[in-house]
């Protein structure tokens, strides 16, 4: 049983997902017969009003947040709040990986409908975000990591085959732009224009899922027509004619996705994609208008609250983010009635708080300055430019390495059935022979978001991508609870989990203590909050040059525990090596 569902700020149904045996549950709880009409969102809301209701009132009167229900029939349910809107999750699964699906559906929000959250009442966003929180564990990247192709050969001539496309690429006025290629959901290549802002690593994962997707729709039509060419002119039905959108990627220390790009995908092959994305220019206005939603959003709560003795400090943060907004406003040359308008609606409510002369209450101001921000979101709508793209000659540089490429997106984890291709001749990694008794391992960098994990063809019979993924979500639950290491046995498996801090390659020692560590988010989310705070407790006010890395091993259970744990440490050493200094000679591992 599963349900993902987004309420509005009057508790109006916005976004629903859910499986029949939801519906059956909530048949249940509204005494209907079987065949009842419950599938309409005011019926839902209706049943599910208490409980939002209860989490607002908690949140915004007595500051005593909960982020969880968890009842006695195995019904776990999570929730979050996001600019008035509350996101919810109700399923049967552990409550970490609920919560973790819940963080992941309001990243994903935030990329597909920026800081306007009411897009989800057209139709066609709603379809967009189901398709994305399906195909968001369908790749094989892990929670929280993208993954790379490491091969030197394919990975050089799709780098230049971008640099050449790129001089054939007009955007209009847009200068800004990243070019990608992408092998299932792992990137191959990237090329950047000159002065382009770096994508950050949570921005590579949200560009992965949407690789996914459009892989799997294609994959899907391309079944269903039974034919075999490519489908590089068909039209993914959540994105334009051209395949185009405007999508928000990372902007700020925080990683908040408020930055609006135009993103283009074409297939060059069966899960080969071409990804463009254009920067739109906007980033300033995006990032100073979603501190400024954020710090409206407090101060109207500490009002609910009358809570006066935070206002006024609230208040000075709150001018200090709509100066920004007004700033970034008129250097992109926007309407200057809206500066005006947004510094008019700030003055009233400083009025109004302080008790002057206002005609307005401090709740009607906050929802006039409330307003007036959502005319600032209209700015960050601009309309799609339409590239002019050539990939003749793309196309006809990468020929050499398509079929080594389509083989690298169906092996590993497979996008549809989880079983990886054997059918060809392929040598052991070295690996196999150094560490006998090793079947697996994933390598993650979590400060820049990426993984390492060797090709699973040559272990399927003894592995599936299923037990990869709860081996992983073991080892998250132990870093959750302050573990630096952890083994423990899954069968006829032994696994060793090991987590440590580096700086500038030399070991680090954290300050920080596991009961801190469990009081964060669960990790593993896309944009990596609980790495990023975990960091910041463990080392305060000097993390320059920080990082954090995980190895999870996988060895055979027969082998005995103490060298699996030596074997582990060993391969620690060997893989960093591989990935850390010289990436590009880690063909045996991808």
């Amino acid at each position: 049983m599963k349900a993902v569902l987004i309420f509005d700020n009057v508790n109006d149904l916005l976004f629903s997902k859910w499986d029949e045996e939801f519906l059956l549950r909530m048949k249940s709880f509204g005494g209907q017969e079987i065949d009842g009409n419950i599938t309409d969102n005011y019926h839902i809301s209706q049943l599910l009003s208490p409980i939002i209701t209860s989490q607002r009132i908690m949140a915004a009167q007595f500051s005593n947040t909960y982020t969880s229900m968890q009842c006695k029939d195995n019904t776990t349910i999570v929730f979050d709040e996001w600019l008035d809107h509350v996101l919810m999750i109700i399923c049967e699964e552990d409550l970490d990986d609920a919560h973790r699906e819940l963080m992941d559906c309001k990243t994903l929000v935030q990329h597909v409908c920026g800081q306007n959250i009411n897009l989800l009442h057209s139709v066609t966003y709603q379809d967009w975000l189901s398709v994305l929180l399906e195909s968001r564990t369908k790749g094989d990247s892990i929670p929280g990591a993208s993954g790379v192709i490491g091969e030197s050969g394919a990975t050089l001539a799709a780098l230049n085959a971008l640099k050449s496309a790129s001089k054939e690429i007009k955007c209009g006025s847009y200068q800004h732009y990243h070019l990608m290629l992408f092998v299932g959901d792992k990137m191959l290549a990237l090329y950047s224009t000159r002065g382009c802002e770096d994508l950050m690593p949570p921005d590579l994962i949200l560009l992965s899922i949407q690789c996914v997707a459009a892989q799997e729709y294609w994959t899907e039509l391309r079944q269903l027509e039974e034919e075999d060419k490519a489908s590089s002119n068909v039209r993914l039905p959540w994105l334009s004619a051209e395949n185009s959108a405007i999508v928000n990627m990372c902007a700020s220390g925080t990683g908040s996705p408020c930055a609006p790009h135009s993103l283009h995908l074409v297939e060059l092959a069966p899960r080969i994609v071409f990804a463009m994305l254009v920067d739109m220019e906007l980033r300033e206005i995006g990032i100073s208008a979603h501190l400024s939603s954020q710090i409206l959003c407090n101060l109207r709560r500490l009002l609910l609250q009358r809570n006066m003795e935070m206002v006024p400090t609230t208040l000075d943060s709150l001018e200090q983010a709509i100066k920004k907004t007004t700033d970034a406003l008129r250097k992109n040359k926007s309407n200057s009635a809206l500066c005006s308008r947004l510094t008019s609606r700030l003055l009233e409510l400083r009025k109004a708080a302080a008790g002057g002369a206002s005609p307005l209450s401090p709740d009607t101001a906050a929802a006039a300055l409330h307003t007036a921000l959502d005319a600032v979101l209209e700015q960050l709508k601009p309309d799609i430019p339409s590239p002019k793209l050539n990939l003749t000659e793309l196309k006809t540089q990468l020929s050499p390495y398509l079929d080594f490429l389509k083989l690298k997106a169906e092996r590993y984890f497979n996008l549809e059935s989880g079983e990886s291709d054997v059918g060809s001749s392929i040598s052991l990694h070295k690996y196999v022979e150094e560490f006998p008794g090793l079947i697996h391992f994933v390598y993650v960098d979590r400060t820049t978001g990426r993984f390492l994990a060797p090709d699973m063809a040559d272990c399927v019979d003894m592995l599936t991508p299923s037990t990869v993924r709860a081996v992983i979500r073991r080892s998250l639950a132990a870093l959750r609870g302050g573990c630096g290491a952890a083994a423990w046995r899954r069968g006829a498996l032994h696994v060793c989990a090991l987590q440590w801090w580096e700086r500038r390659g030399a070991p680090a020692r954290s300050a920080h203590t596991p009961a801190a560590a469990r009081a964060l988010p669960p990790p593993g989310d896309i944009r990596g909050s609980f790495y990023r705070q975990l960091q910041e407790l463990a080392f305060p006010n000097d993390s320059q040059g920080v990082s954090l890395k995980e190895l999870i091993c996988i060895h055979l259970g027969l082998l005995p525990a103490s060298t699996a744990v030596q074997q582990a440490r060993r391969l620690a050493h060997s893989v960093y090596e591989l990935a850390g200094e010289n990436p590009a000679v880690a063909n045996d591992l991808l």
